[in-house]
């Protein structure tokens, strides 16, 4: 889970272990789509090129007869900072392809909610809600007779 997601998860777990003492409630990351993994393993052997052509101070445009941007050339005149720029901004895209914000709640092995189907978390009253009308249903389904077969 992302940082912010799981500081949802967080606040969501404290009301709701003072609401429903019983309840188990746990967290868990969620892969992202393969794609996404594929970009991000991707983007962090391209930053550690980079960074190594920057420090070594070669000119990779020049290996393909290509003119040399001005930012390649203010990189090999600021290698610290463009070794800095290089590496924060690699790691945030990785984080956004690696970071699903994923929210699963399920209640006594049954899913009752999911982000990554929905989209969107539920808000806390919609989350009282469904868990108020899983547990009724489960009291009325434990109160019925059982049928022999």
């Amino acid at each position: 889970m992302m940082p912010n997601s799981w500081r949802v998860f967080e606040e969501y777990t404290r009301v709701l272990n003072q609401r429903y003492p019983d309840i188990r409630i746990e967290g868990e990351n969620y892969l992202p789509v393969p794609v996404y993994r594929h970009i991000a393993s991707f983007l962090s052997i391209f930053k550690l090129a980079v960074i190594g052509l920057i420090i070594l101070g070669k000119d990779p445009f020049a290996f393909f007869g290509m003119q040399t941007p001005g930012l390649w050339a203010w990189g090999q005149e600021n290698k610290i900072y463009a070794c800095m720029m290089v590496f924060f901004l690699s790691n945030m895209i990785e984080n956004q392809c690696m970071s699903t914000g994923a929210f699963e709640i399920t209640l006594n092995d049954v899913p009752v909610w999911s982000k990554l189907e929905s989209g969107h978390l539920p808000s806390m009253q919609q989350l009282v809600q469904i868990l108020e009308n899983e547990m009724k249903l489960n009291v009325h389904m434990d109160s019925l007779p059982h049928q022999r077969s």
